[in-house]
C-alpha cells in the first residue's frame, strides 16, 4: 500500500478551516493523509502546499523541516518558500516547486554544489524527526516480513550486518542531508535555480553521505560519473578505505530501501539498486587497495 492515501473528509475539512483562519481563499486542487506515517494532512493549491499537522509527531516534524530550511537558507542552499508557518510546528506554507525531472550538466553541477555546501560542520541545532516507532509486535512482524523480502530481493544478510555495523563507526565529520536522493534534489522551472525538498533529517554524518546517496540514486550514467569524480577528487588517499566502506554501505541501504518500501516515487527499481551495489562494491574493493586506482 502506498504510504500516501486520499485524505477523507475530515482531513479536507481541517485544512479548509486553516486556509481561512489564514484568509487564503484559493481552491484546493487536492488533499493527501500522510498521517499515518508523516503526521500530516497536506494540501495543492495553485502556487502553494498547505502541511497540517494532525500528531504530535507530525508537529515536530515540521518544525525540524522550518529548521532545517531556515539552516539551508543561510548555507545559500535553495528549499521551498517558506509563505508562513506556526513556530510551534501547527502548519507550515510552502511555495509550490514546479521541479523538471533530475538530470543533464546543467542539475548535476548543481546537485553537487548543494551537497558540497551543506557539508561543513556543524549541524543546525535540534534534533532531526524521526518516523513513530512501531508496537513492539507490529515491528516484530515487519522485521519478519522485511527481512524474507530482503533475501527474496539477493540481499546477503551477513554482508549487509557487517557493512552497517562498520559504517556505523565511520566519523562523523560533516552535515548530510538525511535523504539527498536525487529525486529530492529538482531544478525549479519558476524560480530557475536549484532546490533541495525535505529537510526533516539534517544530521551530522561520515564523510561525503549526501554525495554518495546522489550517485546511488541518479539515474544518468554519465550524472553518475562526475558525481562519482567530484567524490574521488574531494578524499584524501589516507580516508580512502572509509570513503569505500560508504559507498558499499550507501548502495547497500538505497537496495533495501527499494526492497522494503518500493513507492517512494522517483521511478528506480531494485534492478537499478542491485547494478549500483556491484558497481560500489568494486569501487569499495579499489579504494581499499592503492594499486587498483
Amino acid at each position: 500500500m502506498s504510504e500516501a492515501r486520499r485524505s477523507g473528509n475530515g482531513g479536507r475539512e481541517r485544512l479548509v478551516a486553516l486556509l481561512a483562519e489564514l484568509g487564503m481563499e484559493q481552491q484546493l486542487l487536492s488533499v493527501t493523509d500522510l498521517s499515518a506515517r508523516l503526521g500530516v494532512v497536506q494540501g495543492v493549491l495553485a502556487d502553494r502546499v498547505v502541511d497540517l499537522a494532525v500528531t504530535e509527531s507530525g508537529r515536530q516534524r515540521l518544525r525540524a523541516e522550518l529548521r532545517g530550511r531556515r539552516w539551508a537558507e543561510d548555507r545559500q542552499v535553495g528549499v521551498p518558500e517558506v509563505l508562513g508557518a506556526h513556530e510551534d510546528g501547527r502548519w507550515l506554507v510552502s511555495g509550490r516547486v514546479h521541479g523538471a525531472p533530475s538530470g543533464g550538466p546543467t542539475w548535476t553541477e548543481a546537485a553537487i554544489e548543494a551537497a558540497v555546501r551543506i557539508a561543513p560542520l556543524p549541524a543546525p541545532p535540534g534534533e532531526p524527526w524521526q518516523p513513530p516507532r512501531a508496537p513492539a509486535i507490529g515491528r516484530a512482524r515487519a522485521t519478519v516480513e522485511d527481512t524474507g523480502r530482503l533475501v527474496r530481493g539477493g540481499i546477503r544478510l551477513g554482508e549487509l550486518r557487517a557493512v552497517r555495523a562498520a559504517a556505523r563507526e565511520l566519523p562523523l565529520s560533516e552535515v548530510t542531508h538525511g535523504d539527498l536522493r536525487a529525486a529530492n534534489v529538482v531544478l525549479d522551472e519558476s524560480r530557475g535555480g536549484l532546490v533541495v525538498l525535505e529537510w526533516t533529517q539534517v544530521h551530522p554524518g561520515p564523510r561525503h553521505r549526501d554525495l554518495l546517496t546522489l550517485w546511488a540514486t541518479t539515474p544518468d550514467a554519465d550524472d553518475r560519473g562526475a558525481i562519482a569524480d567530484t567524490v574521488l577528487e574531494r578524499t584524501a588517499g589516507w580516508e580512502e578505505p572509509d570513503v569505500g566502506l560508504l559507498w558499499h554501505a550507501v548502495a547497500l541501504e538505497q537496495l533495501v530501501a527499494r526492497l522494503s518500501r518500493p513507492d517512494r516515487g522517483d521511478g528506480l527499481d531494485a534492478a537499478f539498486a542491485r547494478a549500483r551495489l556491484a558497481e560500489a562494491r568494486r569501487i569499495a574493493a579499489d579504494l581499499h587497495s592503492p594499486a587498483g586506482r
